[in-house]
């Protein structure tokens, strides 16, 4: 499914079909047909993050205005610039001169001075590990600018906030004077110098800098010019009249921060200081053209370049149009709840790009949600995601009854899959009556009824369905004597049912984050549980678990009251429904216990995977415990254990820093299973119940599928095994291309053809395999593709140098 930390999108001057788009999970790509599928281009970017140091962390990229060849990219935390001379084909690391004077470092915006390829300006974050550290509040954040005039060969730093300050994010330079420039400051989610009391001044921040010499001195422009607010996401500069700029304003209310300073200024016949701001006298004077409700957080501006008269503003509600250069501002986005296709919830739009041929078409690539596309000027949105994903999905699930049918949750939504994983459906439908964030913890399918399923978030509700998503039912939580409602601020880690009485479910609880991350964690709730089908909850009142955090639980399959717990620092068990526990003395270790399992054909088999630790096994009801770990890593952090339904003799396991293993001998050994799985920091598993069917979900990186029969998922439903359109696989390579163009393709072609930029064809033939060029002057084409047997037609856009 889409999702991930998206950053960037930018797009070709010269050939507009071709676009960049940066996440800071998956890297770059580049869609050569306009946005509607991608391709990774991250050659030569050596920079890695995540669990098992395979993500490609790229923040921020832009396509020189003067060589739409040249790209320039930044990393987040390693501070490292990339620049590309290929159209993104391949990359090099550029940044002598760059320094790491704190902890962390990640470049937030590159810019060209408009008159010379040859000055380049780098816009950055630096973090005071010690400080706080990347925090959406407090003092570890601070900003920085570097310049080059040596078209990157080096770079020299031109401003430096300290800690704290203000992380710096785009620049502005006007192209009538380019010693005049502007750098926004601040973003939503991270903190910033000067914050003050919760109820009376929370917010801080430094404002826009200017700059009338290139960088040498800088001006602040902040309350004293009208501009409530300081943290200020974004920037864009009017294109014919360079004193004219728009930004907005806003910052996440967590932890009830801001809420009663904002409230208290709207109820006193005042407006949010959140909002969008405009300039037309290159910022002496700013004045708040957009204000809505109380704390609606806005993180995105843009003019369109080829009409500007229209602009854009976006919050993670909501997508703003105005028709007079941002005077005046209407919402257009249709839906109530928030601005993105139906049952998907964005995440905070960080980036708007227009199209330039069109100023209705506009893309928005999002903090947590992916990257969408709108074809009439904002009200409505389509996927735009095609092709890669930085998703981090936490659980999957596959139904029993449907090979094919499979869900998913990760902090950008709830999401389901009808054909095998080939698309992805988000179906994050709350009740009105009860708002549940999009941050999903944990899901459940059902044994007997397949379109029912459950569902577990971040704030801890447990919600029920009985159409496959479409509509929800709010289950839990309920509210204490005093009207609170219980676990506000926990996850819901796990959820589960009794395999013997499907009546019994029970539900971990754990503070937010905590069942994901490494760090300790202590604190929770316990258990929660339902006798009921989930009508009524209960939580487990023993002391021993009650405050804890409880990551995973194991139910017996043969007997619905014996259950297993695995919390932050033990494993506990509980024989009669979760009323009372006691810890199990007899494992050799305690630890975080994130994986737990029965033998769904022996529940005297008991399997419990350890942080740092391993693996551990019971044959005996957990008297006796031994610790088969010959062919895995050592020190492994196991998310899931799982039996083959078929062959319990066959078990699965994945360990979020080194993926995925399979034993064939009961669990006296293992081997590892991760071909073809780019990253290993597998979260979770599921298998149909054939036997033959194996997902996993993996951090940064979406959802992948083993066949171990060598055949895709039949649905019962349809008949219909999932060989999709997906599947068809064409590459033209090289390109950019100086000659021959080859095609390469899985599929039978029955006619390919060649136009111009302008829409002449200049070449149709039968299936080949390559097309000479050498004849043809620079510039872009579009190749159209016929597939034999089929009405799919494949568009491609190729640079000929």
């Amino acid at each position: 499914p889409p999702g991930g930390l998206g950053y960037d999108i930018r797009y070709n001057p010269d050939f507009p079909d071709i676009w960049y788009v940066t996440d800071a999970n998956a890297g770059v790509h580049r869609s050569t047909d306009n946005g509607n599928r991608w391709e990774s281009v991250n050659e030569g970017i050596e920079t890695y993050a995540g669990p098992t140091n395979e993500l490609i962390p790229v923040f921020c990229l832009t396509v020189s205005q003067h060589d739409p060849m040249i790209l320039w990219a930044g990393t987040q935390y390693n501070g490292h610039l990339y620049k590309s001379v290929d159209a993104g084909v391949t990359w090099e690391e550029k940044d002598e001169g760059i320094t790491k004077e704190y902890d962390l470092l990640s470049f937030r915006g590159i810019t060209f001075d408009p008159a010379s390829p040859d000055i380049i300006y780098a816009m950055g974050e630096i973090t005071d590990e010690s400080l706080g550290g990347p925090t959406v509040w407090g003092s570890g954040t601070g900003g920085v600018i570097y310049k080059s005039t040596n078209a990157g060969e080096s770079w020299e730093k031109i401003w430096d906030g300290g800690v704290p300050s203000s992380l710096t994010r785009y620049m502005w330079i006007n192209p009538k004077n380019t010693d005049v420039l502007y750098v926004s400051t601040g973003i939503f989610d991270r903190g910033a110098v000067g914050e003050g009391d919760f109820v009376t001044d929370p917010f801080g921040g430094i404002g826009i800098l200017k700059s009338i010499n290139g960088g040498e001195t800088w001006t602040i422009q902040n309350e004293d010019n009208g501009l409530r607010c300081l943290y200020l996401g974004s920037l864009f500069m009017h294109p014919q009249h360079p004193d004219t700029l728009l930004t907005c304003a806003g910052h996440v209310l967590t932890d009830g921060r801001g809420i009663q300073y904002l409230e208290n200024i709207v109820n006193s016949g005042g407006i949010t200081p959140f909002g969008v701001y405009r300039t037309i006298d290159g910022g002496q004077h700013w004045t708040q053209v957009l204000a809505e409700g109380t704390g609606e957080v806005f993180s995105a501006v843009e003019y369109s370049t080829l009409n500007p008269k229209i602009a854009y503003a976006a919050s993670s509600t909501a997508i703003y149009r105005s028709v007079d250069a941002g005077e005046n501002w209407d919402r257009v986005s249709l839906r109530k709840e928030n601005w993105g296709p139906p049952g998907i919830v964005t995440g905070f739009p960080i980036d708007i790009q227009c199209d330039p041929r069109n100023p209705d078409r506009l893309f928005i690539n999002n903090y947590g949600g992916g990257n969408y596309l709108s074809d009439d000027g904002g009200m409505t949105w389509t996927n735009a995601s095609n092709g890669y994903t930085g998703s981090r999905p936490r659980k999957i699930v596959v139904s029993p009854q449907d090979a094919s049918l499979i869900y998913t949750v990760a902090p950008s939504g709830i999401w389901s899959s009808d054909n095998a994983g080939y698309t992805w459906n988000g179906i994050h439908y709350p009740p009105e009556d009860a708002p549940v964030p999009a941050d999903y913890t944990a899901v459940l399918g059902d044994e007997k009824l397949k379109n029912h399923i459950y569902a577990g978030t971040v704030g801890s509700h447990i919600l029920e369905s009985f159409d496959g998503g479409m509509t929800w039912e709010f289950l839990w939580p309920g509210f204490d004597e005093f009207g609170e409602m219980i676990g506000y601020n926990m996850e819901i880690s796990d959820l589960v049912y009794a395999p013997s009485d499907q009546d019994i479910l029970y539900a971990g609880l754990s503070a937010s984050g905590c069942s994901f991350s490494a760090e300790p964690c202590a604190r929770g709730m316990g258990v929660v549980f339902s006798h009921d089908g989930g009508k009524t909850w209960e939580l487990s009142k023993d002391n021993l678990i009650r405050e804890i955090a409880v990551i995973d639980i194991a139910v017996n399959p043969l007997n619905a009251q014996e259950l297993y717990a695995g919390t932050e620092n033990c494993l506990l068990f509980s024989e009669n429904g979760a009323e009372s526990w006691t810890q199990v003395a007899t494992l050799p270790v305690k630890g975080r216990t994130r994986a737990i399992t029965y033998n769904p054909g022996n529940p005297g088999q008991i399997f419990v995977g350890i942080d740092e630790h391993g693996i551990y096994r019971s044959n005996d009801g957990g008297q006796n415990w031994d610790h088969p770990v010959a062919g895995l890593q050592p020190n492994p952090s196991f998310r899931k254990i799982l039996f083959n339904p078929t062959d319990h003799t066959v078990i699965y396991l994945c360990d979020i820093l080194s993926g995925v293993y399979r034993s064939d001998d009961g669990g006296d050994s293992w081997t590892s299973m991760n071909e073809n799985l780019f990253n290993r920091a597998v979260t979770d598993l599921s298998i149909s119940t054939d036997g033959q069917h194996l997902y996993a979900s993996a951090y940064g990186n979406g959802i992948y599928r083993r066949d171990f029969n060598g055949i895709p998922p039949v649905s019962p439903t349809t008949s219909i095994s999932y060989f999709l359109k997906e599947d068809v696989q064409v590459t033209l390579f090289p390109n950019p291309v100086s000659k021959v163009l080859n095609i390469r393709t899985n599929v039978d072609i029955n006619r390919l053809e060649l136009y111009s930029s302008s829409g002449t064809k200049l070449y149709s033939s039968p299936c080949i395999s390559e097309i000479n060029l050498s004849n043809l002057p620079p510039g872009c084409y579009h190749v159209v593709i016929f597939l034999s047997n089929t009405d799919q037609i494949i568009h491609r856009a190729i640079i000929k140098r």
